[in-house]
């Protein structure tokens, strides 16, 4: 083989095992197909995979049940930190749609994440209810936010980012 071929095939394989999904195609929840199934069935198949490929405890669910519990908490915890942001800003700016979104929509987010997570073992349908009526929250406060004429980019991102969670949510409780 010619030094040239040996150096492609050697590069080849140095860029493929740094490729993103590379390391997570070793964990159990992309080996086993769990999260494939999920985010095939999702709005945004990339995002999905690089969020819950990039969560060790996602990575390697085992089942549904598993991946569900960890969706959910991360789901919960990102509601929880954005209503925290939510409400420093409500409180820095005085804004009326703000403190609607931050005090009222927000725990409604919270609120149905923490249900979801506690029904999981109990009553899977409720807890997959609760996942999807998660973004309820999230709508109201963009309607909110529209309605008071309030702009604010790191809203709309958090209120789609926790649409999209809402919607893994979903999609994995609705597998149990």
């Amino acid at each position: 083989m010619k030094t040239s071929t040996i150096c492609s095939v050697f590069l080849g394989l140095i860029l493929i095992s740094q490729y993103p999904f590379a390391a997570n195609a070793r964990s159990v929840g992309l080996r086993s197909g769990l999260i494939p199934v999920v985010c095939s069935a999702s709005s945004d198949n990339a995002q999905c995979n690089s969020i819950l490929g990039s969560n060790p405890q996602a990575a390697q669910a085992k089942s549904f049940p598993q991946l569900a519990k960890a969706v959910l908490e991360m789901a919960y915890d990102k509601a929880a930190a954005g209503q925290s942001f939510l409400k420093a800003l409500a409180a820095e700016t005085k804004s009326p749609a703000l403190i609607q979104c931050a005090n009222f929509d927000y725990d409604g987010v919270v609120m149905s994440f923490k249900s979801s997570l506690d029904e999981l073992k109990e009553d899977p349908q409720t807890a997959n209810y609760d996942a999807k009526v998660a973004s309820d929250g999230t709508a109201q406060c963009d309607r909110g936010m529209a309605a008071g004429h309030v702009v604010n980019p790191e809203v709309t991102t958090l209120n789609s980012q926790i649409t999209f969670y809402s919607e893994l949510a979903f999609l994995v409780t609705n597998k149990l």
